[in-house]
């Protein structure tokens, strides 16, 4: 089985895709290697990939669909929805709220008069890539249909699909979405190796506190990393998060604040192989050396 190591970060924008999108091209330089979007919101792995997807899946989900001649107004389904997302206009009919809805099936599992049908809607799309820089990796990434909300549930079915795929590899390393969620909880669940991004601001490390928090509540054998990105940013707290990791006893790394990430992120292009010689490749290939070695330890 693959080495699983998830990309997170409670605050967006720390360099989550950033530090994902290099370690994943430095890993796949050694290793045959799988890099995972489950920032299925908005995925930008994509715009560093340089290959068209090769196969695309499109993921759709339950919707009911209420017979009115059928239905007898009871209100089973309604009082058993655990979304809310039925509402009973009484003595006229049943209405759905499409926008709550969340697929489950309870409403057609507790109808005794049969008079829910299921129909199906789009809910997102998984995109498969293969031999992206020039072989040095492959890459699966899930998107959400715009308007839809359920989050969560696609990021499962992007795991999903990833666990019955990645037999063939050595590495995993999965770009999750911000925040502290089911989602983000079950792709950290599903890895070996976590690797929290942060900055140092206040917000940065208030939202490194609560992932925090979630990563003690994964069941043992699991190892936690920081990296702090943008170290050397103006007006920093870097003591006050400096004293936080060491509290906690957390290893962790820097990567300084280089005007050479912008000008990659400009290009779509992967940094520490276009400036190789900046100091935030020069970190990120320390983080990838440090991080290969405990894993072999491991």
């Amino acid at each position: 089985m693959p080495h699983v190591i998830a990309v997170t970060g409670g605050k967006g924008g720390t360099g989550k895709t950033f530090l994902a999108v290099n370690l994943a091209y430095l890993f796949g330089s050694r290793a045959r290697t799988l890099l995972v979007d489950v920032d299925v919101d908005n995925p930008c792995v994509k715009t560093f990939l340089d290959v068209k997807p090769s196969s695309t899946l499109s993921i759709s989900e339950f919707r009911p669909e209420i017979d009115h001649e059928k239905c007898k107004l009871c209100g089973i389904c309604v009082q058993n929805c655990p979304e809310h997302a039925l509402l009973m206009i009484p003595e006229r009919k049943i209405v759905l709220m499409p926008q709550l809805c969340s697929g489950c099936g309870v409403c057609k599992l507790v109808c005794p008069f049969n008079a829910i049908k299921e129909s199906k809607v789009e809910a997102g799309m998984i995109e498969s890539y293969k031999d992206a820089f020039a072989g040095k990796l492959d890459a699966i990434i899930g998107e959400l249909k715009p308007t839809t909300r359920r989050t969560a549930v696609m990021i499962l079915k992007t795991l999903n699909h990833v666990k019955k795929r990645m037999g063939n590899y050595e590495y995993v390393i999965i770009d999750v979405p911000a925040g502290t969620g089911s989602g983000i909880y079950a792709a950290m669940d599903f890895s070996k190796t976590i690797v929290a991004v942060t900055e140092p601001t206040r917000l940065g490390l208030m939202d490194l506190k609560k992932l925090y928090k979630l990563y003690k509540r994964l069941k043992d054998g699991k190892r936690i990393f920081v990296a702090v990105n943008k170290y050397g940013l103006r007006g920093e707290i870097i003591d006050e998060v400096e004293e936080f990791l060491r509290e906690s006893g957390l290893k962790w790394w820097s990567i300084p604040y280089d005007e050479h990430v912008v000008e990659a992120y400009v290009r779509g292009a992967v940094l520490v192989r276009d400036y190789p010689e900046s100091p935030s490749a020069i970190s990120i290939r320390n983080i990838s050396e440090e991080l290969m070695r405990s894993i072999k330890e491991d």
